[in-house]
């Protein structure tokens, strides 16, 4: 799959690590996969999801709901408690 990681989403007791090439499931926590890619910029957007930085193309707003579009069509929900976080940190530019 690659060494290129899009993204983590927790299914489970296992964790669907999203690639440019496809995903694939691997028995882990999240935090144990979080704890593996310290070394790329990114932030646990939701408390199921983990997503990189450089993988983001777009954020969606639905109402309340925000979601960020990342590349190869996937979107990744963004919790309401880590919104502010995310803004603070420049994630969500161009979002109220």
């Amino acid at each position: 799959l690659g060494r290129t990681v899009l993204c983590l989403k927790m299914e489970d007791h296992y964790v669907r690590v999203h690639t440019p090439q496809g995903s694939a499931l691997v028995l882990m926590s999240l935090s144990q996969a979080m704890d593996g890619l310290k070394d790329l910029e990114g932030a646990q957007t939701h408390r199921s999801w983990w997503v990189a930085r450089s993988a983001i193309t777009g954020v969606v707003e639905d109402g309340r709901n925000l979601r960020l579009t990342l590349r190869g069509g996937l979107q990744a929900p963004v919790s309401r408690a880590r919104v502010g976080r995310l803004r603070e940190d420049g994630w969500l530019a161009g979002v109220s």
